[in-house]
């Protein structure tokens, strides 16, 4: 047989092309369908994937389109392999909905015949929760902000997996929340980017009722990401619900809802390594893991009993090597936590677990008063080779006052005290407390955020934002809704009106933070100084790896990052790939003090042995645009801003360009900076952009700032670079101090120790490299050596003449097992003068 211009014998046919694209209608209409020569087309209506069998598509005989309808079809072509599934949903407006707009995104979820499940005792298991079937769609807002529900301009639209889910709302609530999944055409994980969020597949749609401001979930949420911790992301939009097969019409409008991540691994979530069916021992084995504390019992620790719920693996997909893992891991970390020592900082609890994030987790549960808090909906997460840290944040409907029950009403008093020791975490918070230490920097870590995320008037500020977006909206959910004046469980104020839901909670939250104010004793002196964010880049950087996002070493509260956008298309590449390490961004050994900030780097000094640059690599301009750093940085609390670094060209670029964007949508402008272009030199030297007289960079949380790069030949692909080091952002005053001998900043230097010393091991306690520092007053034979507890030599580090200096070797661990080592150096120099030092190391997998 003759194949068309450009088909091969045996590849499928192209996708069939519809006349109309997927969308919302008013008039019936006809649909036609098209596809290459030689091709057949079949399709359905039922949801069905169209085979020969289906109904085949004749050309004279268009598809009358005259209720809602999903068609899926496929081409055939006599030889070849069938070709692709094409869906799309088309959806009838009613008249009384024809005109319907909203100042929300929309969305429609299609049920057809089969309403979504209303029983599932684990919304997540496939053994014990089939899904149904629907078809989502998203209408976004227009360039005029209003979204229209007579769009054939989709923003997401698509076959899901959904099911009803909750505990108490599931049974109590008729306007109930439900999961989304969705699929492709061959039912597998369709990752899509959703109202600006980041691309994914599992949804939720939350529906607020018992909560009547409709926000509460999303102030905890967004609080939790301005002190630095991952939480949901959230969009509110207007859900219509519909079924059958006729026309979307008012009696499916089902109010407000937001859309919400789902709690699980991923890059832009829980960004921990995912463990797999065959990671089955150690260092794989140690994570990561996602669990729960809830009612939900899947594994219990091997010393208390305590009881969680696996999220991630699953419970159905655990090996039972890594669920007896787990278990011996919060077992151990118990016995530490209840031991004597349980305060040491090596052998106690904070070798197990991560207590900054312990500490934000009691405070904005204190703080808002969540009255599931410590007991229910209760997150954890281990990183391979990391502590256990406590989060995300889950659930705070019943929080800010909106409980009756357990002094939830009250905006004084502490909440953990109205619960059992057995529900306040089997005690942990209890005996974590009993550490002064950490008693301290609970109270410290409460007047850091009292500054920022935690100022009355931006908590307040965003409640009133929130309302603000949400004025129009929720009048038709509570016409829809009608509960304004009513009881819901567990109501404990009942306002009349929209208006007074959300006074009520603006004053509770004035009369809550201001009580603990008084609970936390005299606040310490404001710094002269203020660093809010610090890039250290150190040795334990990965060399050779090209990076698309970099985190702070540093950041006070808020939630900050280095975005890389290369030149190239195609961006990171592999080691195999002609264009790898071209226009990338990626480690430099090139240290400086310029703009150092041992605030920033837990105190330790500058130290060129250990320190590392970023570098920016050649071409500068290409396929894929221009390289670019994106530095997002959110500025809440912060009134005055100023950006610092260092940066060096090496034959790669003449200046740099800044400019900033205020709005969250990446505008980017130049407005009120004194000068946006800045000259490069062949050494370091110090950058200061000063944003203290922009408005727009004051208390904004989607402030970010972005360097691109200028020359005579941007194009050129040399090998060469931009290098920088030490990016800061704080407050004018916030001047980095002198850390050089001389006092000269503007460069690099290498300073004489002056006395031999063994320092301490960084990180520790580590897993599985740890690097051990040591300093020399004159050039010695130095010998180091690693024991374990029981006196038994594990490993040679050195065992040569070193010149005076500073110098580090580095303790690879893979292959032994957890424990306390003991790192042993002798110093003989050449005088015959020894030195022997002793230190401790502790190995965690």
């Amino acid at each position: 047989m003759s194949f068309p211009s450009g088909a091969v014998a045996g590849s499928p046919p192209g996708p069939p092309e519809f006349s109309h694209p997927a969308g919302t209608f008013t008039d019936p209409f006809e649909l036609h369908l098209s596809a290459g020569e030689e091709t057949e087309i079949y399709y359905t209506t039922d949801g069905g994937i169209p085979d020969r069998s289906s109904r085949r598509y004749i050309e004279d005989d268009p598809i009358e389109m005259h209720g809602t309808r999903m068609i899926r079809a496929r081409a055939y072509r006599e030889g070849d392999q069938p070709g692709e599934v094409v869906t799309k949903i088309y959806s009838r407006l009613h008249p009384n909905v024809a005109d319907f707009d909203s100042d929300l995104p929309l969305v429609i979820v299609h049920q057809f015949e089969e309403t979504m499940l209303e029983n599932c005792d684990n919304p997540d298991s496939p053994s014990n929760c089939e899904r149904t079937l629907v078809y989502f769609s998203v209408i976004d807002r227009d360039d005029d902000g209003r979204a229209r529900l007579l769009s054939d301009d989709l923003h997401v639209h698509g076959r899901s997996e959904s099911n009803y889910r909750g505990t108490s709302s599931l049974s109590m609530f008729p306007k109930r929340q439900f999961g989304v999944r969705l699929i492709d055409e061959d039912d597998e994980n369709r990752n899509e980017p959703i109202l600006g969020m980041p691309s994914e597949n599992n949804w939720i749609m939350h529906a607020p009722y018992d909560d009547k401001t409709l926000m509460r979930n999303a102030v905890a949420y967004r609080l939790s990401r301005d002190m630095g911790r991952y939480a949901p992301r959230t969009r509110f939009v207007e859900l219509f619900l519909h079924d059958g097969d006729g026309p979307v019409t008012s009696g499916h409008y089902h109010g407000v809802y937001m859309l919400v991540e789902r709690i699980k691994w991923d890059d832009n979530r829980v960004d921990i390594t995912k463990v797999g069916p065959d990671d089955n021992q150690e260092p794989e084995i140690t994570g990561g893991y996602i669990i729960n504390y809830d009612r939900d019992v899947h594994f219990r620790s091997d010393e208390r009993n305590t009881g969680f719920a696996l999220v991630r693996p699953q419970d159905w997909d655990i090996t039972p090597e890594q669920r007896n893992w787990i278990s011996g891991y919060i077992g151990n970390l118990e016995r530490a936590l209840f031991g004597p020592d349980f305060d040491d900082p090596r052998q106690g609890y904070a070798a197990w677990l991560d207590p900054e994030s312990f500490i934000d987790h009691h405070l904005i549960t204190e703080a808002l008063k969540e009255i599931d808090g410590y007991r229910l909906s209760t997150y954890l997460h281990k990183d391979r080779g990391g502590r256990l840290v406590m989060g995300p944040v889950w659930d705070y409907n019943i929080s800010l006052g909106n409980g009756n029950y357990l002094q939830a009403y009250n905006p004084l008093g502490w909440y953990y005290t109205q619960i059992s020791e057995e529900d306040y975490m089997n005690g942990w918070y209890t005996r974590l407390f009993e550490d002064p230490g950490f008693d301290e920097r609970y109270r410290e870590r409460w007047w850091e955020l009292r500054d920022g995320p935690f100022a009355t008037e931006h908590i307040t500020g965003l409640i009133r934002d929130y309302a603000d977006l949400l004025y129009e909206s929720q009048q038709r959910n509570f016409d829809r809704w009608q509960i304004l004046g009513e009881y819901v469980w567990p109501n404990h104020f009942i306002g009349d009106t929209y208006d007074e839901e959300v006074d009520y909670m603006v004053d509770w939250i004035e009369q809550r933070l201001s009580w603990i104010d008084s609970q936390m004793g005299t606040p310490p002196d404001k710094p002269k100084s203020q660093l809010r964010y610090f890039w250290y880049f150190g040795d334990e950087m990965a060399n050779n790896t090209p990076f698309e996002t970099l985190e702070p070493r540093y950041a006070l509260v808020d939630s900050a990052r280095i975005r890389f956008e290369s030149a190239l298309d195609g961006y990171p590449f592999d080691e195999d790939h002609p264009e790898w390490r071209s226009a990338s961004m990626e480690r430099r050994n090139r240290p400086t003090d310029i703009n150092y900030r041992p605030e920033g780097n837990h105190g330790r000094p500058y130290d060129m042995n250990r320190m590392r640059a970023l570098q920016v690599r050649q071409p500068f301009t290409g396929d894929g645009g221009e390289n670019t750093m994106v530095f997002e940085v959110p500025t809440t609390g912060l009134d005055d801003v100023v950006f610092r670094f260092a940066a060096m060209d090496e034959a790669a670029a003449d200046e740099l360009i800044i400019d900033y964007s205020a709005d969250g949508e990446e505008t980017w402008t130049t407005d009120g900076l004194d000068e946006y272009r800045h000259p490069l030199t062949f050494e370091f030297r110090k950058y200061e952009i000063d944003f203290s007289e922009i408005d727009d960079a004051a208390d904004n949380p989607d402030f970010r700032i972005r360097i691109r790069f200028d020359g005579d030949d941007m194009s050129a692909d040399d090998g060469n670079r931009v290098t920088f080091n030490n990016f800061s952002l704080g407050t004018p005053a916030d001047e980095p101090r002198d850390v050089s001998a001389s006092g000269d900043d503007e460069k690099t230097r290498e300073t004489t120790p002056d006395q031999f010393k063994l320092g301490e091991g960084y990180p520790n306690p580590f897993n599985p490299e740890t690097t051990i520092p040591f300093s020399l007053a004159d050039p010695a034979d130095v010998r180091i050596t690693v024991y374990d507890v029981t006196g038994r030599q594990v490993a040679r580090l050195a065992d040569e003449r070193y010149s005076s200096g500073t110098h580090q070797v580095t303790f690879d661990a893979g292959q032994l097992a957890s424990g306390v080592y003991l790192v042993r150096a002798e110093m003989v120099a050449g005088s015959g003068e020894q030195h022997n030092f002793t230190r401790k190391i502790t190995l965690i997998k």
